[in-house]
């Protein structure tokens, strides 16, 4: 089952997590831990209840809830994205899945952020065949507190051309819960070289 029809389906079933569109909400962290907690719940009853579920069915009635760390602010970037020209051609990429064959993706731009001090880059993404964007990453946790194949993120859209990375909303492929599904995972040019200690843990 390929990730680009599974891996959002939560997110379409629950609605967006609480968030008021950029152009309407005062700030784009007002009350942010409130409603993270809030799509945590739902994210948790989802996982354990609907026949959706990437939890596979023997699993669910012992599944507790998903492992997050502590909601942290700091982590929460505003930027803009540096786009890669596509004339006269799009750069391409091939992201590894844990299936045999990579997936191809036109590589869409590069989003830079500071932490800490000290300046990372993330490239993101563009599937084929759609228009939105994709940032697989990996960093320091990757294979001890999280998932070894990396976490995806939300690329949430801000006034003036501007976006919004909160790596709060740092999330597991499906396949992660379950090998049916086709999961692209993070290439090494978005390999951190931190720990990233937001977001989702590794599911045991």
């Amino acid at each position: 089952m390929d990730f680009s029809i599974c891996s959002f389906c939560f997110i379409l079933l629950l609605g967006k997590p609480g968030f008021l569109p950029a152009q309407v909400e005062e700030s784009p962290l007002k009350q942010r831990e409130e409603k993270w907690k809030d799509f945590r719940e739902r994210k948790d009853r989802f996982f354990r209840e609907d026949s959706r579920s990437p939890i596979k069915e023997t699993g669910r009635k012992g599944f507790k809830g998903l492992v997050y760390y502590p909601i942290d602010l700091r982590y929460a970037m505003t930027g803009s994205i540096e786009k890669y020209p596509i004339e006269p051609k799009p750069i391409h990429a091939i992201l590894p899945t844990n299936k045999e064959m990579g997936k191809k993706y036109v590589k869409y731009g590069r989003f830079k952020f500071e932490l800490d001090g000290e300046e990372y880059v993330l490239r993101i993404y563009r599937p084929l065949a759609r228009d939105d964007l994709f940032l697989p990453f990996k960093d320091k946790t990757s294979g001890r507190e999280t998932y070894e194949k990396g976490r995806y993120l939300y690329i949430e859209p801000m006034p003036g051309g501007k976006v919004l990375i909160d790596f709060n909303r740092a999330y597991n492929p499906f396949c992660q819960y379950n090998e049916k599904y086709v999961c692209p995972f993070a290439p090494e040019e978005n390999a951190l070289d931190i720990a990233i200690r937001a977001g989702e843990k590794r599911f045991e």
